[in-house]
């Protein structure tokens, strides 16, 4: 999760459906229906989980009417109930790999190893795919371009007060519009803002950006000392090699956010750790970002300390938890870095 910045970007249209609405000759329709779908047949869909069956079981339902199109769909059990996952993805026409070391990091890296496709498309086992959302997402791909897609998350359930208390903490509002981000147009060696605007549970790669940008570092995520931070991480390191992302707001997944209040704190909390969990790591590895991140920091701090919450009145607003985890992320990669030299002999790094 992160906490929802947003950065000016160059704003481009690639829809040419958008462009040219009701304006398309039949025969030209057909043949833009069938690049898409021939886009769509070499996409691999990943899906990483840790035993949350009824989760697993909607997620996959909710991909049935896409699945023939799609080259693959993989499932990564990170959990204990591997057989029971095998169950569930059979009857969804998906395999199953195993990562048996937790985190989503290595999740998400052994499903793009496993993957065969062109293009990866990424969705969260708490999450459901909208109408025509894999068509959305992956159509700016037409423009070879572009590495990098992030499509919108809603809440399930956005009647509920705390359901969108953690949608407007934890997703970024993306522009009405499709938008590039590209950090080479802008004189910000250090992209974090950038960075911040996407979410891993929506959105899709070109296969070769993993082996060009790199892929997830294993520090961050769910699963890890620092519990949060791998998409940013993934996408600040995109944006600074020079990777250019387009967002796709038509493609539209719905995630389930937790039902405890107290669980809003806990997410603000691990939010924060892995924002400055990142900080620490630039700074530490790059001494030539450390004028960048010390601006970086200092311009927050002058702005506000905490991320404003756009809470319903009824839903306080964590501001401790922020400040607690903002404190506890340089620690916590400082000793995920002894952890990662622990357990990573004879792992390819990622």
């Amino acid at each position: 999760m992160r906490s929802p910045l947003f950065c000016q970007a160059e704003r481009r249209v690639f829809s040419k459906r958008a462009e040219t609405a009701g304006a398309i000759a039949p025969g030209q329709m057909d043949e833009q229906m069938d690049a898409e779908a021939k886009l769509q047949k070499q996409v691999s869909l990943i899906i990483c989980t840790v035993d949350r069956l009824p989760d697993l079981e909607r997620c996959l339902a909710s991909v049935r009417q896409v699945r023939p199109g799609l080259a693959e769909i993989i499932v990564v059990s990170n959990g204990s109930h591997r057989a029971a996952v095998e169950e569930i993805a059979g009857r969804h026409d998906a395999h199953v790999i195993g990562e048996p070391r937790r985190g989503v990091g290595r999740a998400r890296n052994a499903g793009i190893r496993a993957a065969y496709g062109k293009f990866i498309a990424f969705l969260d086992d708490d999450a459901q795919a909208g109408k025509d959302w894999l068509a959305h997402l992956i159509e700016p791909f037409a423009d070879s371009s572009v590495d990098c897609v992030w499509g919108v998350v809603r809440a399930e359930n956005s009647a509920d007060p705390l359901q969108r208390a953690f949608e407007q903490m934890a997703c970024p509002p993306l522009p009405q519009a499709p938008t590039v981000f590209d950090a080479r147009t802008g004189s910000d060696p250090f992209p974090l803002r950038m960075a911040m605007n996407g979410l891993t549970m929506n959105a899709a790669f070109r296969r070769d950006s993993f082996d060009r940008f790199g892929y997830f570092d294993t520090r961050f995520g769910r699963g890890t000392r620092i519990r949060s931070g791998e998409d940013t991480d993934l996408f600040l390191n995109l944006l600074r090699k020079g990777g250019r992302i387009v967002s796709a707001p038509r493609a539209v997944v719905f995630h389930r956010w937790p039902a405890e209040r107290k669980l809003l704190g806990r997410s603000m909390f691990e939010a924060a750790c892995g924002h400055t969990a990142i900080l620490t790591k630039y700074f530490c590895a790059e001494p030539s970002l450390r004028p960048a991140i010390l601006r970086y920091i200092s311009a927050r701090w002058h702005n506000r300390v905490a991320p404003r919450l756009q809470a319903p009145p009824s839903i306080s607003q964590p501001r401790l938890p922020f400040l607690l985890g903002s404190l506890y992320g340089p620690f916590a990669f400082l000793f995920s870095r002894e952890d990662r030299d622990k357990t990573t002999s004879g792992i390819p790094k990622t």
